[in-house]
């Protein structure tokens, strides 16, 4: 009787896997840079009450708009606080907000679109639901992400909460899309036929089976997705639709800061716009590198281009 992998053995497999993985962000340049800037910003938004030199939302009423220096490092805004300090604990509401939208869109997103895409173009009940579904998926679809996300917004109300909801309804079609598209491919597999001789259900099949081998387009995304949702987060700050003053954010020290640069004080609005492009970049990178990795032509080919670089190299130097 098959009692199935020893637990040293799954370990194993972890660890190799873990290692692999390691290996390969060592070697490439993309994924190794955008890991670090995504680390840094997670540490920032752990460590912020201990790093920052000020409170986010003190005002110094006698230092207004004063330029960076050595008491302000990157200067104050019109209301006399810490810009520093305000974009140290901007990422605990950006990340906050990204993260908890990313993951709820996940959850919701994944398991519709393994129904939808196992189920699709059947007939029945679950055939019909499917068809149902995706069809509220495409009107979804229909509207611009930013115009549908500030409307559910204008409807639910201007805070965090609430914008973590319009954020999940926006990014949740396209967990749905990219799951579905993967189990198209999966059902046809030879091994869906044979759990099918084997007395399971059809649900049974789709999640326990299907699912498992179609994660890794949502998985691969999920890092775009996140830098994504910072970006529209701080978009709907910006356009006064997201948290409100004195909350630290990103977009609203931006949206704050473009009037006083016109006047000549830059400092208000380029810091948190180059951590607000830095942290968006990094996910980007992330997401990059994730696709190389998980996807196995790209994945040689990266290898392939980077151990000729190292033998070009190699080369050079003994030449030299």
């Amino acid at each position: 009787m098959d009692e199935g992998p020893l637990p040293s053995e799954e370990w194993t497999g972890r660890g190799n896997a873990f290692s692999g993985f390691a290996h390969f962000a060592l070697r490439n340049g993309r994924l190794r840079i955008g890991l670090v800037i995504v680390s840094v910003w997670i540490l920032v938004a752990l460590l912020a009450p201990l790093i920052a030199p000020y409170s986010p939302t003190q005002p110094h009423p006698f230092a207004k708009l004063q330029p960076p220096g050595s008491r302000f490092f990157f200067g104050t805004d019109l209301d006399g606080i810490d810009i520093l300090s305000r974009v140290l604990w901007a990422p605990r509401i950006d990340l906050g907000i990204a993260v908890a939208s990313t993951t709820i869109a996940l959850v919701v997103g994944v398991p519709i679109g393994a129904f939808t895409g196992y189920f699709g173009g059947r007939a029945g009940l679950f055939g019909f639901g499917s068809n149902l579904i995706m069809r509220v998926v495409d009107v979804s679809l229909a509207f611009p992400i930013f115009v549908f996300a500030l409307a559910l917004v204008a409807v639910l109300g201007p805070q965090a909460i609430n914008v973590i909801v319009a954020m999940s309804f926006v990014n949740i079609p396209v967990f749905v899309w990219l799951t579905r598209s993967q189990v198209l491919g999966v059902r046809e597999k030879p091994f869906v036929e044979a759990a099918r001789c084997s007395g399971n259900s059809e649900l049974r099949i789709a999640f326990r089976h299907v699912l498992p081998n179609a994660l890794a387009a949502p998985l691969t995304q999920l890092s775009i997705v996140l830098g994504f949702s910072i970006l529209l987060t701080a978009g709907l700050s910006f356009v006064g639709a997201g948290v409100r003053v004195p909350t630290p954010e990103w977009g609203l020290m931006v949206a704050e800061g473009a009037s006083t640069m016109i006047t000549g004080q830059w400092w208000t609005a380029v810091f948190p716009g180059l951590a607000l492009g830095s942290a968006v970049f990094g996910f980007g990178l992330v997401g990059d590198g994730l696709r190389s990795y998980l996807d196995p032509r790209q994945r040689r080919q990266t290898e392939r281009v980077l151990e000729s670089a190292v033998v070009e190299r190699s080369l050079i130097g003994r030449e030299t």
